[in-house]
């Protein structure tokens, strides 16, 4: 009787990396600004950086064969993502 082989990706499999915990932050809303902080377990505002605003669309496209006068045939459909993000400051 014959063994089936393991499969490929199993053989490069390895023990994970070592784990190291992982501070705990909680979003809390300042009753002044009406704007949300971010603090640490020891009530500690913490600043995580600054980031931008994105956009993102996807645009459908399709196409027909010949002018229509005549039977069918193939149909291809495609879409086109865009992207743009705004420059986020330091």
């Amino acid at each position: 009787m014959t063994q089936t082989p393991a499969p490929w990706g199993t053989r490069r499999m390895g023990p994970y990396a070592a784990a190291a915990a992982v501070p705990r932050y909680t979003p809390v809303l300042d009753p002044e600004t009406q704007i949300a902080v971010i603090v640490d377990a020891y009530g500690r505002t913490v600043e995580l950086g600054s980031h931008g605003t994105s956009t993102s669309g996807l645009t459908p496209t399709t196409t027909s064969p010949g002018d229509g006068s005549g039977p069918g045939g193939a149909t291809d459909a495609d879409s086109t993502e865009s992207y743009d993000q705004d420059q986020s400051s330091d």
